[in-house]
């Protein structure tokens, strides 16, 4: 085996640690040069970017006809943005002796969430490589942008005169670099597993979703470091919302043959767990502050790695 996977995943990793921090800066002030909260940003801007990769290696699977791909890299991002990022993150915060907060107006946004998770549980057990599947998922993502944007409240930080020159464009080439280097691991990875017989519901579910995942994992825990819980929490939310009801509809669009596989429902019980875990976790901090979970942390990491055992064994 050559050493260029390796370049490729190292070069990637490279790319994706040095733009989000930058990402995380400029969408941060992005935020309060055009008067919207932390959350919006991150549920929309950051997690929009963040979401790219898993996008794309979607769009070139389904393209491929490998549509049970898409559903391993789908399941895969959404189970390891909350059992792995968050379960970082809150690792992290506990280490460093912090609280985790919330505030009360992120509930609508868990609901949200859970409501997004069911329908992409209900549409994956029946047919969710059509064209109505597909309208479905993408209708129920234009309801929730527009109900981000009219719960949306100003943002409140304050930054220099000098930060604001080509703010926007910045923070674009930090979300370029972040899907490019998101696309080398992705690359590197793919190349090293092109050599062994595994299934794709478990490539997908692996290299696909964790390579693609990274960026979440940088920006959050880049967040995470100063404090911004909210954003954070946008993030994850709006990117496992975006997996699933935009990256989703990507096969049923292309017109994919493949269809339900009963293996799927292992790995989607351990999505909606972890999911109910995340919501009811940040709900009961909105009402009391309290020093990050080591528990809960240790929980969804067992989580993780127990869905990755179903997977590996279910996955044809």
């Amino acid at each position: 085996m050559t050493t260029l996977p390796f370049i490729l995943i190292f070069s990637g990793i490279a790319f994706i640690w040095i733009s989000a921090q930058k990402l995380e800066k400029y969408s941060v002030l992005s935020a309060s040069k055009y008067g919207v909260s932390p959350f919006l940003i991150g549920s929309t801007v950051i997690a929009f970017g963040t979401s790219a990769p898993e996008m794309l290696t979607s769009l070139f699977a389904a393209l491929d006809d490998k549509a049970v791909m898409v559903v391993g890299n789908v399941i895969g991002s959404n189970v390891a943005n909350i059992a792995l990022v968050f379960g970082l993150t809150l690792g992290v915060l506990f280490f460093r002796k912090e609280d985790f907060t919330a505030k009360p107006e992120i509930s609508l946004n868990l609901i949200i969430l859970i409501l997004s998770t069911l329908l992409i549980c209900i549409i994956l057990s029946f047919d969710p490589f059509n064209l109505y599947s597909s309208i479905a998922l993408l209708t129920a993502l234009i309801i929730v942008i527009i109900t981000w944007y009219k719960t949306n409240t100003k943002s409140e930080i304050q930054f220099m005169r000098s930060e604001k020159k080509y703010l926007l464009g910045k923070l674009l080439l930090s979300l370029t670099f972040l899907v490019f280097g998101a696309w080398l691991i992705t690359e590197g990875a793919l190349n090293i597993l092109g050599v062994k017989e595994i299934g794709e519901l478990f490539i997908g579910f692996t290299v696909l979703a964790i390579g693609t995942s990274l960026p979440e994992i940088a920006a959050a825990l880049a967040l995470a470091s100063k404090g911004r819980n909210e954003a954070v929490a946008g993030t994850l939310i709006g990117s496992n919302i975006f997996n699933g009801l935009f990256v989703l509809a990507i096969p049923g669009i292309i017109g994919s043959s493949d269809k339900y596989n009963s293996s799927w429902g292992y790995s989607l019980g351990l999505l909606l767990f972890v999911t109910l875990v995340f919501c009811l976790y940040i709900y009961l901090r909105t009402k009391k502050p309290k020093r990050a979970s080591l528990g809960i942390c240790i929980l969804l990491f067992i989580s993780y790695f127990l869905s990755l055992s179903l997977v590996y064994t279910y996955s044809g």
